[in-house]
């Protein structure tokens, strides 16, 4: 068996759905999950494929990758646990064998683009702000749009303690009752949109998720992604985000080499470390307090005179 065809034990919990992978590693490390009914309590130990894995007894079962576009209606809760009287993504993919979780929440009120994987790593790679995953919205707002307002909002906005990042936008039309607004984000905090509409005076009529990635609504081959549809991604498209981890990872490899590190200034460092000297020391002198002489401002006692007694 080669190296190759092994996976690490988290992966394969990973690649479960059984949750994120922090949770997956601490379930290995809480002696949770058994390998060949054996507990195993390294997160990197190598698993071959004819291996059996199970957690909390239950026996996992390796299944193929699957990558899908749904495009959520209104109205659909983005969960696949379910809920009384509320319809789940679950019910778009009855047929689907393998056990499926989505890679980025939608509300409710929303419609549009959603991923659903079962490869943990890939649903990593869309959710994570680090790779910079571009998510394009058509929202609509009542009123008429103040374009300065918003631009001002697009160069990073905090509402309520929260940071949100800047956005590119392009408003598509302008009237009294109404106006529609494209805006492109590489992150998905919750209810983002509406919360920075909402702070600027508008309410969010309707949204819409287009595209997420390179993953559009609009399919030269598979043609528009109607409501409640779902199809298999193309190789390209999952190329797509795979490559958008190999950028990054050489980002990082990059500001590690050995050239960088070797390429720092040391005249203009050690000059840098003795300015911070001298503020410190600067600083420390400042706040001495002088203390108190209170023998300086005590009031003179006066000596008692003794009296001879006759």
């Amino acid at each position: 068996m080669n190296n190759e065809e092994e996976i690490r034990l988290v992966k394969v919990i990973l690649e479960s759905g059984f949750a994120s992978r922090r949770k997956c590693e601490k379930a290995i490390l809480s002696g949770r999950v058994r390998v060949n009914n054996q507990i195993i309590l390294e997160p990197a130990y190598k698993v071959k494929k004819t291996d059996t894995v199970s957690l909390d007894r239950k026996i996992i079962e390796r299944q193929s990758k699957r990558y899908i576009a749904l495009y959520k209606p209104l109205g659909v809760v983005s969960t696949t646990k379910y809920l009384p009287g509320r319809r789940i993504i679950t019910e778009f993919f009855k047929g689907v064998k393998e056990r499926l979780f989505y890679a980025g929440r939608l509300d409710s009120e929303s419609r549009g683009i959603m991923i659903i994987t079962n490869d943990g790593e890939f649903a990593n790679i869309i959710t994570h702000p680090s790779y910079e995953i571009l998510k394009v919205y058509d929202v609509v707002v009542n009123g008429k749009i103040d374009s300065e307002k918003l631009l001002e909002a697009s160069k990073g906005i905090t509402i309520k303690n929260i940071n949100y990042s800047p956005f590119k936008f392009k408003i598509l039309s302008k009237g009294r009752i109404q106006s529609k607004i494209r805006l492109t984000i590489n992150e998905g905090k919750n209810r983002e949109i509406r919360k920075i509409f909402e702070y600027l005076g508008y309410k969010v009529i309707d949204l819409e998720r287009i595209s997420v990635g390179c993953v559009s609504k609009y399919n030269e081959s598979a043609g528009t992604l109607e409501a409640g549809h779902i199809r298999d991604l193309t190789e390209k498209e999952i190329e797509f985000f795979f490559n958008q981890k190999d950028k990054k990872l050489k980002e990082i490899e990059n500001l590690f080499s050995s050239n960088n590190i070797n390429n720092v200034d040391i005249e203009n460092f050690e000059s840098a470390e003795k300015e911070n000297i001298n503020n410190n020391e600067k600083k420390e002198k400042k706040t001495e307090i002088k203390k108190h002489n209170k023998s300086k401002w005590a009031k003179p006692r006066h000596k008692r005179t003794k009296t001879k007694k006759i």
